[in-house]
């Protein structure tokens, strides 16, 4: 069966690269090229929920389809990236944290200065009368896997009630922050009454483990071109498979291996005495 590329995308924003190292924010000209792309390709934009039915039932999935996701809920997805999806006929499924709405991304990594707003619970339900599928990224984008069970449940089903609540209807999707996500946590989500689940590019795939495909600043038209006409999900597949890991894990072991071998050499400090450090790479 084929898989369809599902596209992760965060800001569509200029922002300054010392603002954005992880290169998070698409300008909205290179979004727009983007969904241009698309467009010329005849894609067809799926719903994540038609993408689930697919996948679920194991029959063929249409030629030339694709998904696009966005984490966090930023203002700027709303402002730039909805209109421009809308010129073309395009949807997504944009995953909110659900306690920070209206307020600014103040987490590991976008603290601080880093900080962008997000968009408010007006703009959110005007998307869902809009046919975009509004899902949960928890309430306060924690990483999952280093809380304990009643805290990871609870920013899991806790962001899913509050955001039923603020939108009016059903929320049955959900994406794990930092695509921090493991057997535990994909448990918790079912649990919770979540129909599917996004991730990132590892771990067994699943309905609550959905691969996605990072877009990023730099992206070129190249490596966007490979990345919806399925190369990168083939790479990922390769990459997860019972193979690909024993290659994986040798290569590890033989770096491993080969560090404890590296020669050492003395090296004088300042008041005259030696000591040995390992050789730099």
């Amino acid at each position: 069966m084929r898989m369809i590329p599902i596209l992760m995308y965060h800001q569509v924003a200029e922002i300054p690269r010392r603002l954005d190292p992880l290169g998070l924010a698409v300008p909205p000209d290179q979004f727009l090229d983007q969904m241009s792309y698309l467009s010329r390709r005849s894609c067809r934009c799926l719903s994540l929920a038609e993408a689930v039915d697919y996948l679920c039932r194991g029959g063929r999935t249409p030629e030339r389809s694709v998904v696009i996701t966005f984490d966090d809920g930023y203002q700027s997805v709303f402002s730039h990236a909805c209109p421009i999806l809308e010129k073309f006929g395009f949807t997504a499924s944009i995953f909110l944290v659900a306690g920070r709405m209206g307020g600014k991304s103040n987490w590991e990594g976008q603290d601080e200065a880093r900080a962008e707003l997000l968009m408010s619970e007006e703009e959110a339900r005007d998307l869902a009368r809009r046919g975009f599928t509004l899902g949960s990224h928890t309430f306060s984008h924690p990483r999952l896997t280093q809380l304990s069970d009643e805290a990871a449940f609870e920013e899991i089903m806790g962001s899913r009630l509050l955001l039923q609540d603020v939108l009016g209807q059903p929320v049955a999707f959900f994406s794990y922050p930092y695509s921090d996500v493991d057997a535990r946590l994909e448990g918790m989500v079912e649990k919770a009454g979540y129909t599917a689940a996004c991730g990132g590019y590892y771990g067994p795939c699943s309905t609550f483990n959905l691969w996605r495909i990072p877009c990023l600043r730099d992206e070129t038209a190249l490596s966007f071109t490979l990345k919806v006409n399925g190369g990168y999900t083939q790479w990922t597949a390769l990459h997860e498979s019972a193979p690909g890991r024993i290659l994986r894990q040798s290569v590890h072991s033989l770096r491993k291996r080969l560090n404890l071998r590296r020669p050492r050499q003395p090296v004088v400090l300042s008041h005259g005495s030696e000591r040995e450090i390992e050789r730099g790479p």
